[in-house]
C-alpha cells in the first residue's frame, strides 16, 4: 500500500492519460497515411507523430526514474510499461509510414513510368 492516500490513483490516471495520448497520436498518424477523401492525396510524413510519441516516452522514463528513486516500485513499473508500449507504437508508426510512402511511390510510377526514380519499380 502507498503511504499517502491518492498516490496510487494519481499513478493510474497518469498512465491512462499517457497511453491515451499515444493512442491519439497513433490514430492520427494512421488517418494521415491511409484515410483521405481525395483520391490524389499524398500521404504526409509520420515523423512528427513519432517525435511526439518520443516525448511521451521521455516523460514516462523520467517519471519512472523519479518514482524508483523515491521507492515507489509500482509507479516505476507502470511508467516502464508506458515506455515499452510507446516504443512499440513508434516502431509500428514508422513501419506504417514507410509502407504508405512506398505504396504511393509505386502507384505514381505505375501512372507515369517515365518519371525519374521509377527505374526500380518497372
Amino acid at each position: 500500500m502507498t503511504k499517502e492516500p491518492g498516490r496510487g490513483l494519481a499513478s493510474c490516471v497518469l498512465i491512462v492519460v499517457q497511453l491515451a495520448v499515444v493512442a491519439v497520436l497513433f490514430v492520427g498518424a494512421w488517418a494521415e497515411e491511409y484515410f483521405s477523401w481525395d483520391p490524389q492525396s499524398i500521404p504526409g510524413p509520420v515523423g512528427p507523430y513519432i517525435v511526439k510519441m518520443g516525448v511521451v516516452a521521455g516523460i514516462a522514463a523520467v517519471a519512472g526514474i523519479v518514482a524508483g528513486a523515491r521507492g515507489s516500485g509500482a509507479v516505476a513499473y507502470g511508467q516502464a510499461l508506458v515506455v515499452v508500449v510507446t516504443l512499440v507504437a513508434m516502431a509500428v508508426t514508422d513501419a506504417m509510414g514507410d509502407s504508405a510512402h512506398e505504396e504511393y511511390r509505386r502507384q505514381k510510377c505505375y501512372d507515369a513510368p517515365a518519371d525519374p526514380g521509377c527505374a526500380d519499380v518497372r
